[in-house]
């Protein structure tokens, strides 16, 4: 049993723009460990046509939101683990006064790698999100309000 069978998904929960026979191939895809086949053999509809549904744009995110915010509840469930596992090591070293300090410095190197590579993909998706766009500002000399300035400047 995966992750994805022990939490129902609930027609409350897609947007509505979705049809009903796309969030109900969603949730079954999702439900069936995002097998196509699965998906295929619970709903007796042919893989083509799920797949088909699966490649509608509204579809598609709903279920990549859906699998993104399991990523990260597992994401922050293994930086819980990682945690608890260096506070032991620590707690181990000082009941046995030897150890290497060696263990407990790769687990802390592990975790502050773990923690930055989530910092990373928090800030992908912040990105997409927000939508982020770069803007370049150019100034000519000798035009406007720069120019005039550019101009004192130099002649004084």
């Amino acid at each position: 049993m995966n992750d994805y069978q022990l939490q129902p998904f609930s027609e409350d929960a897609t947007p509505d723009l979705i049809s009903p026979d796309g969030a109900k191939i969603a949730n079954t895809y999702l439900a069936n460990g995002c097998s196509i086949k699965e998906c295929s053999h619970s709903l007796d509809i042919p893989t083509h046509e799920i797949a088909a549904v699966l490649q509608q744009p509204l579809v598609k995110t709903y279920v990549n939101s859906i699998l993104r915010e399991h990523g990260y509840r597992h994401m922050v469930a293994i930086a819980e683990k990682l945690d608890d596992l260096v506070d032991r090591k620590w707690v181990e070293i000082d009941e046995a006064e030897l150890g290497s300090n060696k263990d407990i410095a790769d687990l802390l190197q592990m975790a502050h790698k773990f923690r930055m590579d989530m910092a990373k993909l928090l800030q992908a998706d912040i990105g997409k999100e927000i939508g982020v766009t770069k803007n370049t500002q150019v100034n000519v000399y000798g035009e406007g309000s720069y120019g005039r300035l550019m101009e004192k400047l130099i002649d004084s």
